[in-house]
């Protein structure tokens, strides 16, 4: 028997607003002004409050004592809070979400720390997290981060906020810069990690937002999830990005044998993608007690590269494109440059879909159809919206989980009798599923491009195919603005010469990133020749 999984569903109370007071650093001496100015920058409680204080940094036009003081970074305060704190996340839908805080209660503001994100299941909830559900998922990490002292985090998403939209992704990175602001994160060590949906949404965080994180760790998700917001997922772009992935073999949502082809293609690729196949495990984290360990021995290896020589990026053009210094890429179907095949195994089909969506806001007995989708086993057997499903085959149907434990014993080409309530009414409808056929683990309905960018001092080699321009974000101790700057792009000089200082742009990138190891002086457009 194993435990019953963590669920997740939730109202906060009680959340106090993020953000401490803080005094500004005595200075006195030469470079007194400057000083205050980048603490005041500093201090800014958000990426867009250090824009607007900015100005006063790039008014001073001296871009080597701001990118010493922006080096140095902030003084953090002994006197903050600590133990186990309720906060909130203004998003970027403007409503704020709750999340809960782990500091270790002798939090020393001279030691840096390790700072683990966990991202919650069921991330399509109508509501966020309540104080229950809260204190159920502590039982995930709550304890370990509690033995080993490290910050840790747990955000709250709902429906429109999952974590792989807009919303969700930028309640993350909220909290990762609000948490760094107030406490000595290493921003080297910082970890997404998640079950279920929160594994999924860890995916989605390595394939688009990549830059402020040592690794991730998907426990029991599936990277196809991370197209549900539109996505169009490309393996090559995890192959500089760390990651541990676990998935068990009794999943009747994502089972391993749904994840091994995608697993052995990104061995293929050589990407740092480790996974590891847990069996006897149905969708149910309680195998941590034995795999914790190993994950753990795994996070404390892997360090974050802040100024990495080499950088791969792949996606259509609705992608974020940001890594690392790589920006803005300009996808275009040129046709040019040299061939990357597309790497997008096939899939066993996995448990038989009927193919409804289910009413999330339905609390009865049964699982309430919301939608039938066009040309699926339900719309061909009869089902309609509102119906409430209550028994497919011989099992009953109580809630969702019900009906995927259902639908996961349901062969693929046969025939099951499927019951459920219409109104006062029991209708049922015989409903046939297709037979099994292997399917691409990614969907392509959008052209895309592919950039790898290889550095050695001053000079950058690129290969790039289906693209237009990008851009080179040129890091502060990494490239020499005294000398020539020299950018081949398959195998053709596109940019050879010294490139300026930017303080403005210093400055801005600076306010976004809050990252005293990782500061850009100037860009430089690259169109492909």
């Amino acid at each position: 028997m194993h435990r019953r999984p963590t669920a997740l569903v939730l109202v906060a109370a009680s959340i106090v607003l993020q953000g401490v007071p803080r005094t500004s650093r005595a200075a006195d001496g030469p470079g007194t002004s400057l000083t205050t100015a980048v603490q005041v920058f500093l201090d800014a409680p958000t990426p867009e409050a250090r824009a607007k204080e900015g100005a006063a940094l790039v008014a001073t036009g001296d871009f080597d004592g701001v990118a010493t003081r922006l080096a140095y970074g902030r003084e953090h305060r002994k006197d903050v809070p600590t133990g186990w704190l309720e906060r909130a996340q203004r998003c970027p839908d403007g409503k704020d979400r709750p999340y809960l805080l782990y500091v270790p209660p002798d939090y020393n503001p001279a030691k840096a720390y390790r700072f683990v994100i966990e991202l919650h299941g069921g991330v399509s909830r109508p509501q966020v997290l309540s104080k229950d559900d809260f204190e159920e998922m502590k039982q995930l990490r709550a304890a370990h981060a509690e033995e080993h002292a490290y910050l840790y985090a747990m955000p709250s998403g709902e429906s429109g906020a999952e974590w792989w939209t807009p919303v969700g992704a930028g309640n993350v990175l909220g909290i990762l810069d609000a948490v760094r602001r107030t406490w000595h994160v290493d921003r080297d060590r910082v970890f997404v990690t998640g079950f279920s949906d929160g594994a999924s949404g860890s995916y989605y965080l390595a394939l688009t937002h990549p830059t402020p994180f040592a690794g991730f760790v998907p426990l029991n998700g599936h990277l196809a999830v991370a197209q549900a917001g539109g996505l169009q997922v490309h393996l090559r772009t995890l192959l500089d990005r760390p990651v541990y992935a676990v998935n068990t073999d009794l999943d009747s949502l994502y089972p391993s044998v749904g994840v091994a082809p995608i697993a052995d293609a990104l061995k293929a690729l050589g990407a740092p993608f480790q996974w590891h196949e847990v069996k006897g495990f149905a969708h149910d984290p309680s195998y941590l007690g034995t795999e914790r360990a190993p994950i753990w021995a795994w996070e404390q290896g892997v360090v974050r590269d802040p100024r990495p020589r080499h950088l791969w990026w792949e996606g259509a053009a609705d992608a974020p494109s940001r890594v690392h210094g790589l920006g803005r890429v300009e996808v275009a179907a040129t046709g040019k440059g040299p061939t990357f095949p597309d790497v997008n195994p096939a899939l066993p089909p996995g448990r038989a879909r009927l193919g409804v969506v289910v009413d999330t806001a339905w609390t009865g007995e049964g699982v309430r159809i919301a939608q039938v989708n066009e040309g699926s086993p339900a719309a061909a057997a009869g089902l309609a919206p509102g119906d409430v499903l209550v028994r497919v085959g011989d099992t009953a149907v109580r809630d969702a989980r019900a009906l995927r434990g259902a639908l996961g014993a349901v062969a693929h080409g046969s025939t099951v009798r499927v019951e459920a309530k219409r109104g006062d009414a029991t209708v049922t409808k015989d409903v046939t599923f297709p037979p099994e056929t292997k399917v691409p683990a990614f969907r392509r309905t959008k052209p895309w491009g592919t950039v790898e960018v290889v550095r050695d001092g001053n000079a950058f080699t690129v290969a790039c195919r289906d693209v237009k321009a990008f851009e080179l974000w040129l890091e502060v101790g990494a490239v020499d603005f005294a000398a020539p700057v020299v950018v081949t792009v398959n195998g053709t000089v596109a940019h050879r010469g010294v490139v300026a200082k930017d303080l403005a742009f210093l400055v801005e990138r600076a306010a976004e990133d809050d990252d005293p190891g990782m500061l850009y002086g100037a860009r430089l457009r690259v169109a492909v020749p």
